[in-house]
Parts: structure tokens; sequence; C-alpha cells
């Protein structure tokens, strides 16, 4: 698939018709010509260059080149991933604490929290931001001090009671959702759970429907991403739960079969049965991962023991649930970094490295040859650089995504992040940068530059 563009101002011997054109030798399908314009089909990553018509055996070479211009106002979703700052505290407002103690007083802040939470939307908004990602994990009634099997404790701070969340913090987390749509900013919803091994899931449901029957009809809702992990998972291969399951974006990359995808089928199916919209429902695609993308072996865990690329395993996901391809939202995360960079350890080869910019283009280039282009929507819930480097700041990567999003048509993104968690985070120079500097007082990074004269 490719990119319909218009190309105008070129001469023509005669008036082109159904024809098939040459653009760069790529074969591109004629949509609609005229004496003074052609539209065209371009190849993905085509960008410019000189092109030939041919009509009844008679070619017409184009006077000058082409250029593809981008999409109109692509950037539909101008967002950012957001923990807010509890000002003057050593660490930030976890979200469920946002979430439960949305009404009180916090003396650290001097205000309650939700006129803190307002505040830093406020600064929000100065930047143009129109989304942020929020993340809501399904915790325990207690706090342990430790996440390791068998329990794999997640704390109550972290999000909602699981299996049913509590009446206060459904009332809240709508308080929560009216807040946030008072300053017209829209919301991209995590709900990590990591008990998705359960059979019958009826726990599962009753958390999931107890949050997305509050929230499905809310204005500020742009969109559910459903995450998490098993509750144990087999760390070293020999078919037995040793490890606490991740409660971050679901792993697709272990393939159709897997209990995380199954789940993740599952869940959408509930929330189309609970009348949320298609395009309101989706999971996170970790793309950009060379290592990954190669489909190396893997333990049981894993489809075929292998591996699996995210975003054919997301289409196979909504092909499989029947879903028009004009309802579908393809939730990535994409983070900037050389090709040939392996946070994994996986024993692949990697020979022919690309910078980071090159990197961004070739996967996006990626996703939409295998998603192809009828009317589904792409949205970068998470973009930023991956980790501090010398030779590509923060605001280059995000720049480039940008300019890479407005290439191909994705509807925009959540850059990471608003500001740090902790104060101890202010001084780790591996860590991109985040836009606020953490401190009572509102200052900022060069980043808060760029996103806003980006997100105008």
């Amino acid at each position: 698939m490719g990119t319909a563009v218009t190309i105008s101002g070129s001469n023509f011997n005669s008036t082109p018709a159904n024809n098939t054109v040459k653009l760069n030798d790529l074969p591109a399908k004629v949509l609609q010509a005229s004496s003074t314009q052609i539209q065209v089909v371009v190849p993905e990553g085509g960008t410019k260059g000189k092109f030939s018509v041919t009509v009844n055996g008679s070619t017409a070479v184009s006077a000058s080149d082409f250029t593809v211009t981008d999409f109109p106002d692509p950037l539909a979703i101008k967002g950012l991933f957001v923990q807010f700052e509890r000002r003057g505290w050593p660490s930030g407002y976890y979200p469920g604490d946002i979430v439960k103690e949305l009404n009180s007083y916090d003396t650290v802040v001097g205000q309650r929290v939700s006129g803190e939470v307002a505040l830093q939307l406020d600064e929000m908004k100065k930047i143009n931001v129109n989304a942020i990602a929020l993340e809501l994990r399904a915790t325990d009634s207690y706090y342990s001090g430790d996440f390791k099997p068998p329990d794999c404790n997640l704390p109550p701070s972290l999000g909602l009671l699981y299996p049913n969340p509590t009446g206060t913090e459904l009332i809240n987390l709508v308080q929560l959702f009216d807040l946030i749509n008072s300053k017209q900013i829209k919301i991209i919803l995590w709900l990590n759970n990591t008990h998705m091994e359960e059979q019958p899931p009826n726990n599962n449901a009753a958390w999931l429907t107890a949050i997305l029957n509050v929230v499905k009809n809310h204005p500020a809702l742009e969109l559910v991403c459903f995450g998490g992990n098993t509750h144990l998972v087999d760390s070293n291969g020999d078919g037995v739960g040793d490890s606490c399951g991740t409660p971050a974006e679901a792993p697709l990359w272990l393939g159709p079969l897997s209990v995380p995808v199954q789940y993740v089928k599952w869940a959408i199916q509930l929330g189309l049965s609970l009348g949320v919209p298609a395009a309101k429902l989706s999971a996170e695609a970790v793309v950009g991962n060379y290592f990954v993308d190669a489909e190396p072996g893997a333990g049981p865990e894993a489809t075929d023991r292998h591996l699996w690329k995210t975003t054919e395993i997301l289409k196979w996901i909504f092909d499989d649930l029947g879903i028009a391809e004009n309802e579908r939202t393809y939730a990535i995360s994409i983070y900037e970094h050389r090709k040939c960079f392996n946070p994994n350890n996986l024993d692949v080869p990697c020979t022919t490295d690309a910078d980071p910019d090159a990197w961004a283009d070739e996967t996006l280039q990626h996703i939409y040859e295998t998603i192809g282009r009828n009317g589904s929507r792409v949205i970068a819930v998470e973009m930023g650089l991956y980790q501090a480097d010398p030779n590509w700041s923060t605001s280059q990567a995000f720049e480039s995504l940008i300019r890479r999003f407005k290439r191909y048509g994705v509807a925009g993104g959540c850059f990471w992040r608003w500001t740090h968690f902790m104060d101890a985070e202010n001084n780790d120079a591996t860590l991109a940068m985040p836009v606020k500097i953490r401190g009572w007082s509102f200052q900022y990074t060069a980043v808060r530059d760029t996103i806003l004269r980006i997100y105008q």
C-alpha cells in the first residue's frame, strides 16, 4: 500500500487516463487525472522525483519533480504521558492515589489533590496539549512492600482494587475524567491487569466491566489500552511460572495463541459487548525493536516458541474479531534509538545499522505495509527517546517522530513524559528529558519549547 497524494503543476503531452505510472521506478496506481493534475498512490517511503505517464502507447514525462506533502492537519492527538508531580515531595502522586485522594486536602501542596492536578493540566494546556495517557493497575487491598512470587503484590496506590473497585474509586474516577475534560483534554486510559490467566475470567470481567461502565460514554475518553500479563511468568523456559508478570503493555510478541494475546482479544470483545466503540479499544504494540521483529526463539509461553511482530498480532486480533478496518485504532509504543541498539540481550545479529531518524521511518513504513491504508487509525500512546544519547537529543527525537507521523499519517501520540517521578531521577544521566523539571516552581527543559512549537 502507499500514500495517496496529488501532484500539481506538471505538464503532460496528453490527458492521463487510468494507467500505470512509474515513480522512482516503482509502480503506482493512478486514482484521478486531468491535464494539469494527477493523483496517485506513492509507494511508502517515496518522497520526490520525476515520473512518466503512458497513454495509448505514448509516454509523457513530468516537467518537474513531484513532492509528497504532509497529510493535512494530521496531529489530532497532541499528547503527554502523565504522572502528576506532588510538588514539594520526593516522589509524585501514584495513579491510584490520584483517584482515591482526589477530593482530599494535601498539606504538602497546600490544596486539594484535584486543585494540584488542575494546576498542572493548565500548564500542559499552555503548550497546546490536548490528550494525556494515564495508567491504572489491578491492585491488591494491601501493601506487602515486596513485588515477588507468589503474591506479586500490587499496592492500592497503583490503581483500582481487583476484582471489584470500590464505590469511592469509581465515583472519583468519573470526577477525575470530568476535571480533565473541563480542560478540553482527552484521556488514553491504560488498564493493566496481571491476572490474565484466570479461567473462567469472572474476576477479570468484574474489574473491567466496573471501570468501562463508568467511563465508556464520557466525552474525555479517547482510547482504552488493555495491558498487563499473567500473574506469574516462566523466566527460564522450564514451563513453571517463577517470576511476576509485568504490569505494563501486554506482551503481544508472544504470539496469537499466548495467554496475554487471548486475554486482549477477550477484553476487546468484552468492551464491545458493553457498548464501547471499537475505535476506542486497543492494546499497545511495541514497535521499532529490530531484535523482537526478527522473531527469535523463545520459551514455552510463546506461540510456536518464537517471538512475533506486535503490529501483525494486533491486526490478527482485529481481523479475528471482524472489526472493520475504518473502526480500528492501532496503539503503538515507539521510542527512537539506533536500529542495532539491543535492550533485550537476544542473540540476533544486526549487521546494517541506521540512525534513529532513519530507523523510525523504516519502522512506520513497515507498520503501514502491515495494516494497509483502509481507514485505520494509528496513535503512538507512548513516544520519545529510548534513553539519553550524546548524538541525539530528546528534542530531536520528538521532532523526528512528529515529522514522520505527518509523512505517514499517524494521528499523533503521547510524549514520554510530563516529569520524572522521583527527585533522584533528575540526576540520572541515562534518562531522556521530561518536559517539567521536578520542583516547586514550574521550570522546564528544552523539550517544552520544542513541543510548544510543534503542537501549535
